[in-house]
C-alpha cells in the first residue's frame, strides 16, 4: 500500500501535481480497506507510513501537510466503528463529521499560522465573484444589495458554509467509495447505500423555508451585526437544506421518471441561470414537505406492480 501510494506521489510531482487531491481523497479510503482486511493496529501502522511518505515524497506540498492529516483522521476513525460493527448509516455520519472537523480546523486554524488569512481568502472569493460578472454580465453584488444584503459580508458566511459542506461531502464520498470496494474486494460486505432511502423531514422543510424568507428581515437589522449575521448564518442553511433536498429530487425524477442522470446537468444550467437556484429550492421545499415525495412513491409502486 505505501508502495503504490508513494508511486502516485512521485507521479503526482512529475505531472505538476495535476492528482494532488485524488491522491488525499485515496489515502482514508486505503487505510479503511487495510484495516478491515487486517487489524485496527495494521491501520495505524499504515497512516504513520502515509503521513511520512506524503510529506516526503509530496515535497511538502502544501495541500499534503494540510489535508492528509484529515484524511488519516478519517480513515481511523472510520476503521474503528468498522470494528465496533456499526450501522452504514453511522459510518456515513462519522465520515461526514470527522471530514468536516478536519477541514474547519485546517481553514481556519493551519491555514492562518501559515500566512493565509481568512480575509484574503474572502477577498479571492469576491474577486472570482466580480470575474463571473464581467463573463457573464449577471451582477450578484447589486441583486443581493436589493434586498440589503451586502456581498462582501455573506462571502465570509459563504467561506464558512463552503468549509462545512466540502467536509461534508469529502466525508460522504469517502463512504460511498469505502463501502463499494470493501464489497467488490470481498473483505466486507456493508450494504449499498439508495439515495431514494434518505427519507425527508417535513419540519425541516417548513423550518428551512422560513430561514430563506427571514432573509428579507436582515435590512431592519444592519446596525446590529450580531443579529445580522444571525438572520445571514439562519437563511443560508435553510437555502442549502432546500438545494440538498431539491437536489435529491432532481437526481431521483430523472432515474425513476425519465430513465437519465439530469443532475449534474441542471447544477451546471443553474450556475449559467442563477434563477434555476430558486427553481431547486422550491422543488426541495415541496420534496421535503411531501407532495415530490409522494409523487416519487406512487412511481416507485407503478414500476413494482408492473413488474
Amino acid at each position: 500500500m505505501l508502495a503504490i501510494i508513494g508511486a502516485l506521489i512521485l507521479l503526482d510531482r512529475m505531472t505538476a501535481y495535476w492528482f494532488t487531491e485524488l491522491i488525499v481523497l485515496m489515502m482514508p479510503v486505503v487505510i479503511i480497506m487495510y484495516a478491515t482486511m487486517h487489524t485496527l493496529k495494521d491501520g495505524v501502522m499504515l497512516s504513520v507510513g502515509l503521513l511520512i511518505i506524503s510529506f516526503l515524497l509530496g515535497n511538502f506540498r502544501m495541500t499534503y501537510l494540510i489535508y492528509v492529516p484529515v484524511g488519516i483522521f478519517t480513515g481511523m476513525v472510520y476503521s474503528y466503528f468498522i470494528t465496533k460493527n456499526k450501522s452504514r448509516r453511522f459510518l456515513m455520519f462519522s465520515a461526514m463529521i470527522t471530514y468536516t472537523i478536519g477541514e474547519l480546523i485546517a481553514s481556519f486554524v493551519v491555514y492562518p499560522l501559515l500566512g493565509f488569512p481568512i480575509t484574503q481568502m474572502a477577498n479571492e472569493y469576491l474577486e472570482a465573484f466580480n470575474e463571473a460578472k464581467n463573463l457573464t454580465g449577471f451582477d450578484y453584488g447589486a441583486v443581493f444589495a436589493s434586498i440589503g444584503l451586502d456581498l462582501g459580508k455573506i462571502i465570509g458566511v459563504l467561506f464558512v458554509m463552503s468549509t462545512i459542506l466540502m467536509g461534508i461531502m469529502e466525508g460522504l464520498l469517502i463512504h460511498l467509495i469505502s463501502i463499494f470496494l470493501l464489497k467488490k474486494f470481498k473483505i466486507k460486505d456493508l450494504g449499498n447505500t439508495n439515495i431514494y432511502e434518505i427519507k425527508p423531514n417535513p419540519v425541516l422543510g417548513y423550518i428551512s423555508l422560513f430561514a430563506v424568507s427571514s432573509s428579507y428581515l436582515i435590512t431592519y437589522f444592519k446596525d446590529n451585526e450580531i443579529v445580522y449575521y444571525a438572520i445571514l448564518i439562519f437563511s443560508i442553511l435553510g437555502a442549502m437544506v432546500l438545494l440538498y433536498y431539491g437536489y435529491i429530487f432532481i437526481i431521483l425524477f430523472g432515474s425513476m421518471v425519465l430513465h437519465r442522470n439530469i443532475g449534474g446537468i441542471f447544477i451546471l444550467l443553474a450556475f449559467l441561470i442563477p434563477f434555476l437556484f430558486t427553481v431547486l429550492m422550491m422543488l426541495g421545499f415541496l420534496y421535503a414537505t411531501g407532495p415530490l415525495r409522494s409523487y416519487l412513491e406512487r412511481k416507485v409502486q407503478e414500476q413494482k406492480q408492473i413488474q
